[in-house]
């Protein structure tokens, strides 16, 4: 037998060989997903992640990051016709990124997924990563989008100071004409409809945190343009010297918006707060000159003489926040709920030449519902700001079974807006079981039930009117690797 130590010998000597080389980890799961609607069964062809795989390699004190992702959807009975390809998923790579670690903090270079805010979901602070709406549902980095773009994170004691700098101009995953997806934006653009941005669409971000006993206070700062398109204003162009079939040619853009926030966590006992806030400053920086220097969008071979332009030259204030409080409840229950709010301080733009209805080979729309105030949609924040202006989000769990079931029920409730009837005029009810069939294989059944008031003051247009047949339930079977 061994002597001690002979044994302590050899375990140093084990750390001294292993000092230094390369460790590489991996994880992943494999995703059987089914969505149905409750109205008539029928399937929601939404795209999903069936496949995901996250490797780390490290060597010293560089490390290699990367995380990859297959998303799958359902053929339809006709894409066989005009393609006869059996594939029926795309890869992502959704990370690849290098991170370096030194004595003062880290660098990260590459595309990688950032997150800030306080706020577990919902947090105005957290929009340096763009969202993908199609995975509006999800929690977290899932619903998130990775962005080329170099990372620095220095650390001071119990200070932290971060800089993001990305030289692409990144936007959200936005669906367009897809019956089956719950959220429509209001229009459906051509590229050929947008403006160019000028120079580099840089986008930078600093935050400054500081910890404490009792939690931690940050802020925040950022500058880029918007991940939302806007209604930049309009063209009117004519056939040569001929104005008596003129086309009016809508014009989209990108908003220039600065962002500074403020956010905090407090520690109190079994109670957790949570809470962000922000102020945005939009600008569309598009002029006449650049309207002028445009060729028509809609056949321009023959609308090839422009005779008028109308920038809007939108600016917008407007703040977000919401507040999160977690905690412990009876009977082991975890509770956490959110408010949600968002408001428009300030707006103003130039006006549209237009007193009648439109109703050209391109355009057909009303003139209150071409008032740019009307259509202000804000570029940055909260996702949640899509479907409300106020709101009041609650979320129990319950674990049994030694943690083998877990249980959960979730609401979203419109709060805003609700002078017209006195009640909630919309709401979202999510109530969901997981089951851990063994350690790494969980069954994740779930239900979902959308509520909108078809008496609101926005009638048929009301988001929460239009998702109600969204309503659906869902199963889940994931394999964890």
């Amino acid at each position: 037998m061994l002597s001690n130590r002979l044994k302590t010998l050899l375990f140093f000597s084990f750390i001294i060989v292993c000092e230094g080389q390369p460790i590489n980890n991996y994880n992943g799961n494999i995703n059987m997903y089914y969505i149905s609607k409750l109205s008539d069964q029928s399937i929601i062809n939404l795209p999903y992640r069936i496949f995901s795989l996250n490797i780390d390699h490290q060597n010293d004190d560089i490390m290699l990051k990367s995380s990859i992702a297959a998303e799958h959807q359902i053929k339809k009975d006709t894409d066989f016709l005009s393609n006869s390809s059996p594939t029926d998923f795309n890869l992502d790579l959704r990370e690849l990124y290098i991170q370096l670690f030194t004595s003062w903090g880290e660098i990260k270079i590459g595309k990688m997924i950032h997150s800030w805010g306080n706020a577990d979901e919902n947090s105005p602070i957290d929009i340096l990563s763009p969202f993908d709406y199609y995975y509006t549902f999800e929690k977290g980095v899932d619903k998130k989008l990775g962005i080329f773009s170099t990372a620095f994170d220095v650390y001071m004691d119990k200070t932290k100071f971060g800089f993001v700098f990305s030289p692409i101009h990144n936007t959200h995953r936005t669906p367009q004409d897809d019956d089956d997806f719950p959220i429509k934006l209001p229009t459906s653009p051509s590229e050929e409809e947008f403006m160019n941005l000028k120079g580099l669409p840089y986008e930078i971000g600093l935050y400054l945190n500081r910890s404490f006993n009792f939690g931690d206070i940050s802020l925040n700062y950022f500058n880029g343009y918007d991940r939302l398109f806007n209604l930049s204003g309009v063209n009117v162009y004519g056939a040569g010297a001929d104005l008596s079939f003129s086309i009016i040619d809508i014009i989209y853009g990108f908003r220039k918006t600065e962002m500074i926030g403020i956010g905090t966590t407090l520690l109190l006992g079994n109670i957790a707060l949570r809470a962000d806030a922000a102020l945005f400053n939009s600008k569309d920086k598009n002029d006449t000159d650049d309207f002028n220097s445009r060729l028509s969008s809609y056949q321009p071979q023959i609308y090839d003489s422009l005779k008028y332009s109308y920038p809007l030259k939108e600016q917008a204030r407007y703040v977000q926040s919401t507040i999160q409080l977690e905690v412990e409840l009876p009977f082991d229950i975890n509770f956490t709920g959110q408010f949600f709010h968002y408001d428009t301080l300030d707006y103003s733009s130039d006006s549209l030449p237009i007193n009648d209805d439109i109703s050209i080979p391109n355009l057909e729309i009303s003139v209150d519902e071409l008032d740019p105030k009307n259509i202000f949609t804000p570029g940055y924040g909260s996702q949640i700001s899509v479907l409300t202006k106020s709101a009041a989000i609650i979320s129990l769990e319950k674990k049994l079974l030694d943690d083998q079931l877990i249980l959960s029920l979730s609401s979203i409730f419109d709060i805003y807006n609700n002078d017209y009837s006195g009640t909630v005029p919309g709401s979202i009810l999510s109530f969901e079981s997981t089951y851990k069939i063994t350690e790494d294989l969980k069954l994740t059944i779930g239900y979902t039930k959308i509520r909108g008031d078809k008496n609101h003051p926005l009638g048929e247009n009301y988001r929460l009117y239009i998702m109600e047949d969204f309503s659906h339930w869902r199963t889940n079977l994931k394999y964890s690797f």
